[in-house]
């Protein structure tokens, strides 16, 4: 760039001459390119090329841009397994978009500029990444916000990418007079819509704070032939101690080829097996005003896997609404600040979910926790029953009907008088937490619980959640405890931690401090980004000779 610009300043100082006095401004205008193959087609993953032109008065440049892609065209920010959102310099395999900056030297000469844009770490949290400009592979400026617009923005779910203090003097001033790149790899929305969605550029200037915009019609076409074919299935466990239930419903989707995305879901359960648990709603203290207040309890957990982001994401479940008129709501954190509304029918036992953001699911799991506040119970009589899901595609033209049959667990056996205890139920994690992640000293805390009716807990092996592995000497690992309970004998075997109890008990708190554990650079970085949602807990526990169950836990409790 130095050479160019030396190169030009000879012109320069032989033609610079004083302008008349004007009103300093920018007048933005956007055109899109969709020319490339498969350019226009719903759904598919295409190149877009974008030439925003700035016509800046003499002396300006703009200063802030920000590109508002409209609901359902979404950038891929799982490239590299993700490994571009740990990143926060450009490298090579994170390259979304190229393409050239044109600057005028001095006000006077345009110079055409190669330009790329690099996929980097979020500058800011609750951004979904950093988009880099760079140039002659020096980063120009500060990177670009990428963010997911809310549920409630006028917009729609979308993505907005926005920059700041846009360089306007590079040795020289400089005054960037257009913009005209292509991302690659953006997914279009999978609505056709009759008046096509604007893509939108909103900017300012260094002499001028007035934002102007300027949009463009983004062509989506084909909506009618993308496949879509939703599958759905719904297990449910009765509590072993009340007739509260737990309750998850998943909705899956293919990857690959890519299908139409979901507008409207209508999951209705059969109120025979599984009914509202209105004494909950008016003693548990489980209704709730405000799902944002904090200090609501919440009735169940949800999770969302997508191609287009490399982890999953974890919500929160909340009743709302009132008894007579109840609705179920879905708060994802950011990145993806999104909150799915379901109105309940008392009379059908149907949940309805309008309004659902375009994006591509792999994967929609909701769980209703079970205890005497669940939002369902179950009488076990009958103790089966069919689960229905009927969804509506996003541009509205598809609909999909899949059902689940079930039967709930932990229900008596039919040939058992009423009062008989239910069969044993299998040993599960009750909770876990994990801490000092952000600094590179994780300790780890579960309680274990032997399965009712079944066999107490006497010898177990712990694996631990990807990222973290145990400090041993030989076979010998320090820093672990347990509660209420010695233990005859403590190995590492083949990556497992092997626990021998000395005496076998209904439950056990163990606790690994810091000298039992270490932990990967890469995952303290995404702990310190604040970019782990869940580690996976897995617990392999003997029952007897010849018999082994295998327990997993989520552990969202990171102390983050």
């Amino acid at each position: 760039m130095a050479r160019r610009i030396r190169a030009a300043l000879a012109v320069a100082a032989g033609a610079l001459v004083l302008a008349p006095a004007a009103s300093a401004s920018i007048t933005p205008t956007l055109t899109l390119n969709q020319t490339a193959a498969g350019g226009t087609e719903a759904g598919a993953t295409v190149p877009l090329g974008t030439d925003i032109k700035f016509a800046p008065s003499l002396g300006d440049s703009p200063k802030d841009l920000t590109l508002i892609l409209p609901a359902g065209l979404l950038a891929d920010a799982s490239i590299d397994n993700g490994a571009c959102l740990m990143s926060k310099t450009p490298i090579a395999a994170c390259q979304v978009g190229s393409g050239t900056a044109t600057a005028a030297l001095f006000n006077l000469f345009p110079v055409p500029l190669p330009v790329s844009f690099d996929l980097v770490a979020p500058p800011k949290a609750g951004d979904l990444a950093g988009l880099a400009l760079v140039f002659d592979g020096s980063e120009l400026g500060t990177p670009g916000d990428i963010t997911v617009r809310s549920s409630t923005d006028p917009a729609g779910v979308g993505l907005d990418i926005a920059f700041t203090g846009i360089p306007n003097s590079v040795l020289v001033p400089i005054s960037i007079q257009e913009l005209n790149t292509t991302f690659s790899g953006l997914r279009l929305p999978a609505s056709c819509p009759a008046t096509p969605a604007n893509v939108t550029v909103r900017a300012d200037s260094y002499s001028d704070p007035t934002q102007r915009t300027a949009g463009a019609p983004l062509q989506v076409v084909d909506c009618a032939k993308l496949a879509y074919s939703p599958a759905f299935r719904v297990t449910a466990t009765r509590d072993s101690g009340d007739v509260g239930a737990q309750i998850t419903s998943d909705i899956t989707q293919p990857a690959s080829p890519a299908q139409a995305t979901s507008r409207t879901v209508r999951l209705t359960l059969p109120p025979a097996v599984l009914a509202p648990n209105v004494a909950a709603v008016l003693s548990g203290g489980i209704l709730c005003a405000d799902p944002g207040s904090g200090t609501c309890k919440t009735i169940g957990t949800a999770s969302a896997t997508s191609p287009l982001y490399p982890t999953p994401l974890t919500g929160k479940d909340y009743l709302t609404g009132s008894l007579a008129a109840p609705a179920i709501e879905i708060v994802f954190p950011p990145p993806f600040a999104l909150t799915l509304s379901g109105t309940v029918d008392l009379s059908t036992n149907a949940t309805t979910f309008t309004g659902v953001p375009d994006i591509p699911l792999t994967d929609l799991q909701v769980s209703l926790a079970g205890g005497p506040d669940s939002a369902f119970e179950a009488s076990c009589s009958p103790a089966a029953g069919t689960a229905t899901s009927t969804l509506t595609s996003q541009n509205g033209d598809q609909t999909a009907v899949a059902s689940s049959s079930f039967t709930v667990s932990g229900c008596p056996a039919a040939t058992q008088p009423l009062g008989t205890p239910p069969p044993p139920s299998k040993p599960r994690i009750a909770s876990a937490s994990l801490s000092g992640l952000q600094r590179g000293r994780p300790a780890l805390s579960f309680k274990l619980v032997a399965g009712t009716n079944g066999p107490n807990l006497r010898m177990f092996a712990i694996g631990l959640p990807a990222g973290l592995s145990f400090r041993h000497k030989g076979h010998k690992v320090s820093g672990v405890s347990f509660k209420g309970v010695t233990a005859a004998s403590v190995v590492l075997k083949r990556g497992r931690l092997v626990v021998t109890l000395r005496r076998s008990v209904a439950s056990v708190i163990v606790k690994l401090s810091a000298r039992a554990l270490t932990e990967s650079a890469r995952l303290e970085h995404r702990a310190k980004i604040h970019h782990v949602k869940s580690l996976k807990l897995t617990i392999v526990i003997q029952q007897s000779a010849h018999t082994s169950t295998t327990v997993t836990f989520q552990i969202t409790n990171l102390h983050l």
